[in-house]
């Protein structure tokens, strides 16, 4: 009987603890304030806890300090332009201005010490900080798309202005080729004038070719 009254309340505290970040991903510039926000739920009451910044690359601690539930006490400085903050249930570590080199993934880890041991960590917030560089590339490769869709406009629009031009003058010469029989078949040639026996001037003449007749007896 002794033993189950031990055994229900540590089935109890099993999962007591959770640690919650948010958000889960932050994009800023190069000298941009941050704000990373860790929750502390804690299912029964407690005394102390131990809560660390780490960021996954190295696991490096930002800043480390023991909490109850009312006041923090810093175990150590936090990184330069790194600042540790407690207004329970939430701890939120700040970052006075970010670098390029601040980009990486956040992760908060709390070790509950008092009453019992227990330990949690939090989804991570994964942060990018993009530099003057980085706006610069992007804006070159906004232009440089820009550009690309331009030329290929302009080669669209002139292939289209020739074929219509071309269409055109086919269509002309089409036209040209293309006439009336009428005006296609050759023009007939007046006959000659014929000669009539009867002309008098004619007759003449011919009487005068003609070989004198001899008159008969």
């Amino acid at each position: 009987m002794w033993g189950l009254r031990v055994l229900i309340p540590l089935l109890g505290a099993v999962g007591a603890l959770r640690v919650s970040q948010d958000p889960e991903e932050m994009r800023v510039m190069a000298g941009d304030e941050v704000a990373l926000g860790c929750e502390v739920l804690v299912a029964e009451p407690w005394d102390m806890l131990r809560l660390e910044w780490v960021k996954d690359v190295g696991y490096k601690v930002l800043c480390a300090a023991r909490l109850s539930p009312t006041t923090l006490t810093s175990l150590a400085p936090c990184t330069p332009g790194f600042h540790l903050a407690w207004h329970p249930p939430r701890a939120t570590l700040s970052l006075s201005q970010a670098r390029g080199d601040d980009t990486g993934r956040y992760l908060c880890q709390v070790t509950l010490e008092i009453p019992r041991h227990d330990m949690a960590t939090g989804n991570g917030t994964q942060l990018s900080v993009s530099t003057a560089a980085d706006g610069g590339r992007r804006v070159g490769l906004v232009w440089g798309l820009v550009g690309a869709l331009g030329g290929t406009a302009l080669l669209v629009g002139l292939a289209i202005l020739s074929h219509w031009c071309w269409r055109r003058n086919s269509d002309a010469i089409i036209y040209m080729n293309v006439m009336a029989p009428s005006v296609r078949a050759p023009k007939k040639l007046l006959p000659p004038l014929t000669v009539m026996e009867s002309n008098p001037y004619q007759g003449g003449l011919q009487r005068a070719r003609a070989p004198p007749v001899t008159p008969q007896p």
